[in-house]
C-alpha cells in the first residue's frame, strides 16, 4: 500500500485542515490495551492518550480488566480477563469481543497485554498495526511467547532514552524502537490547595510508597529540616507497603508532627502546587510522571541522578539531580532552594517552560499520530 493510500496517513492530513480523521469505512479505529489493575503513571497515561486520541477525531476503544480502575474512566472500553500469557479464555474473549471491531492499530501498554494480542493480531487482525509502550524498567528478558510477540510488533516504543539502552541490553534481539515521552496538558496555576497545605512552608513526594521508591530516603533527607525550621512540612502522598515503616522512621527521626500521610490522592496536581521542593529518592527512575507534573506548576525538583530522570529534570535550572545516592546530598540542595527564595522561583519558572516546550500533549499527540501511520519521528 502506498503511503498517501494508507488510511492512517491520513490522521495528519485531516488534523492539519481541521477534520476528523476518517477512513472509507469510518474513523480510524485505535485499541489501547492496558490489563494493570493500578491506577499509576501508566494507566494515567492510557487514559490520557485515549481522551486526546478521541478529541482529535479517532475511534478510541480501551481493552481492560472489569474490576480495574480503568474500566470506570469515561472511555468506550471491552472487559478481558487477561489470565495468563497462554489462556484460552483470554483467547476466545478477545476474539469474540476485539475481531469484529478490525481496529487499525492495537497499543499495548502491559506485557500481558502483548502476550495475548501478539498472536491475536497474527491470527485474526494481520492488517493491524501492533505496537507496544514501555513505561517501566525490565528485570528480565521474560519468557520465549513473550519474546515472541515482541517480534511481532511494528514499533516498541519506551518513555524515555534510558529504557531504551536498557531494553537494548536485555532483550537478545533487535526491536523497532521509537522514544515518545510522556506528556501533560499544561496545567493552571491556581490550584485548589488542600486546606492543610495552605499553611507552612512543604517539601513532599506524590507516589506510590514502595521499597524501591527509595521514600525512606525523601523522609532521612527532610528530617534535619523539618527539625531545623519549625514552620516546614512534608507531604508523602500515595498508597503502598511502606506507609507503616514510614510512619515508625517519621517516629524515630522525631518529625512525626510535621508529616502528613493522607494516602492515595486522586488529582496530585493540587498537591504538587502547594509545594516548596519536591524530593525523588529512587535509585531507578524511568522517566518520572510526577516530577513533570510538578515542574508543570514551577515546582522545582531534587532528586538522585538517575536513568532517565535527566531527561525530565535539567540539572542546575529545573531543579538539582545528585550522583550519590545519599539523603544528606538531598538535603543540601533542599536547603539551599529554602535559603534562595529567587533561584526557587527561577527553577520553577524554568521547568514550566521545559514542560510546555518539550512534553505538553501539542507536541507528544503528533509524534503519536505520526507512529501510528506507520511515518519516521
Amino acid at each position: 500500500m502506498r503511503t498517501q493510500e494508507n488510511p492512517l496517513y491520513q490522521i495528519a492530513l485531516c488534523l492539519a485542515r481541521g477534520l476528523s480523521p476518517a477512513t472509507k469505512h469510518g474513523r480510524v479505529h485505535i485499541l489501547l490495551t492496558n490489563e494493570n489493575r493500578g491506577r499509576g503513571g501508566a494507566e494515567r497515561f492510557t487514559v490520557q492518550l485515549g481522551r486526546r486520541l478521541r478529541g482529535a477525531g479517532l475511534k478510541v476503544t480501551l481493552a481492560c480488566r472489569a474490576d480495574s480502575w480503568l474500566a470506570g474512566q469515561e472511555l468506550n472500553s471491552v472487559h478481558l480477563p487477561f489470565r495468563g500469557e497462554i489462556d484460552p479464555a483470554s483467547y476466545l474473549a478477545a476474539h469474540q469481543k476485539l475481531v469484529p471491531l478490525q481496529p487499525d492499530v492495537i497499543h499495548c501498554q502491559a506485557s500481558r497485554d502483548l502476550a495475548l494480542f501478539g498472536s491475536v493480531r497474527r491470527l485474526f487482525l494481520k492488517k493491524t498495526r501492533l505496537l507496544k509502550s514501555e513505561h517501566s524498567f525490565l528485570d528480565s528478558a521474560g519468557s520465549a511467547w513473550l519474546r515472541w510477540c515482541y517480534r511481532q510488533c511494528q514499533a516498541v516504543i519506551p518513555v524515555s532514552q534510558a529504557l531504551r539502552r536498557q531494553m537494548s541490553e536485555i532483550l537478545p534481539f533487535y526491536l523497532p524502537y521509537q522514544v515518545i515521552h510522556n506528556a501533560m496538558d499544561l496545567p493552571d496555576l491556581e490550584q485548589p490547595i488542600p486546606e492543610p497545605m495552605r499553611r507552612h512552608r512543604w517539601l513532599g513526594y506524590v507516589g506510590a510508597l514502595l521499597p524501591s521508591k527509595g521514600v525512606g530516603d525523601v523522609l532521612r533527607a527532610s528530617a534535619p529540616l523539618l527539625r531545623r525550621h519549625s514552620d516546614l512540612r512534608l507531604l508523602l502522598a500515595g498508597e503502598g507497603p511502606e506507609a507503616e515503616s514510614l510512619k515508625k522512621l517519621a517516629v524515630e527521626l522525631e518529625v512525626a508532627e510535621q508529616v502528613w500521610m493522607p494516602g492515595h490522592v486522586a488529582d496530585p496536581l493540587p498537591y504538587l502546587a502547594g509545594l516548596q521542593v519536591l524530593l525523588q529518592a529512587s535509585p531507578r527512575e524511568t522517566f518520572s510522571l510526577v516530577a513533570m507534573e510538578a515542574m508543570s506548576l514551577q515546582v522545582p525538583v531534587v532528586a538522585y541522578l538517575r536513568d532517565g530522570l535527566p531527561e525530565v529534570v535539567e540539572d542546575g535550572q529545573t531543579g538539582w539531580l545528585c550522583s550519590e545516592l545519599d539523603p544528606q546530598k538531598l538535603s543540601a540542595r533542599v536547603a539551599y532552594y529554602l535559603g534562595n527564595e529567587e533561584l526557587r522561583r527561577a527553577h520553577g519558572h524554568n521547568g514550566r517552560l521545559r514542560v510546555q516546550s518539550l512534553f505538553s500533549w501539542d507536541i507528544i499527540l503528533p509524534q503519536w499520530l505520526r507512529l501510528y501511520a506507520g511515518e519516521p519521528l
